[in-house]
C-alpha cells in the first residue's frame, strides 16, 4: 500500500493498494512451485499414518469435539480404504492388460514360425524341381530368350 496524490478538486492524500506486477515466466513459477508443494503435502498426509489416541468408549464423557474428530478419522480412513481399491483395481487391470499382451505376442511369433517354414518348404521344393547343377535364374533365362523367338517367327509369319 502507498499513499498517492490523485488528482481532482481536493489535495487529499488516498491510501491507494497496487499489486506489483509479474511476468509470465514468473507466474509459472509460482504455479510449478505451488504444484510441487501440493504434491507433497498430499505425500505427507497420505503416508504419515493417523493415531489416534484419546478415543471415548461411549458418547458418556465425551466432549463437543469428540463427534468431530470422529468424522474426520472416519473420513480418512474412508479415502484410505478407496484408495487401496482404486489401486487394487488398476493394477489388476494393468495385469490384464500385460497377460493379453503376451498371449497375442505368442500367437504372433507361432504364425510367424509356420510361415517361415511354408517360406522355407517352398524354396526346398523349387530347388529340387530346378535340379542340382542348374539355378533358377538360368531356366527363367533361357526361357524368356525362347519366348523371344517365337513373339519373332509369329511376328514373320503376320
Amino acid at each position: 500500500m502507498a499513499l498517492q496524490i490523485v488528482p481532482g478538486s481536493s489535495t487529499d492524500l488516498v491510501l491507494a493498494t497496487r499489486r506489483p506486477e509479474i511476468s509470465q515466466e514468473e507466474h509459472e513459477r509460482r504455479l510449478k512451485d505451488a504444484e510441487e508443494l501440493e504434491k507433497k503435502l498430499t505425500y505427507i498426509t497420505e503416508k504419515v499414518p493417523t493415531r489416534i489416541q484419546n478415543v471415548m468408549g461411549s458418547n458418556a464423557g465425551a466432549g463437543s469435539g469428540e463427534f468431530h474428530m470422529y468424522r474426520q478419522a472416519r473420513r480418512r480412513e474412508m479415502m484410505r480404504q478407496a484408495r487401496f481399491e482404486t489401486e487394487a483395481i488398476a493394477q489388476a487391470e494393468k495385469d490384464d492388460y500385460e497377460m493379453r499382451q503376451q498371449r497375442l505376442r505368442e500367437q504372433e511369433d507361432t504364425r510367424t514360425a509356420k510361415r517361415k517354414q511354408k517360406r522355407e518348404k517352398k524354396r526346398a521344393r523349387k530347388k529340387r524341381a530346378v535340379g542340382p547343377g542348374e539355378c533358377a535364374a538360368d531356366d527363367a533365362h533361357e526361357d524368356s530368350e525362347e519366348d523371344d523367338g517365337v513373339q519373332a517367327a509369329q511376328a514373320a509369319l503376320d
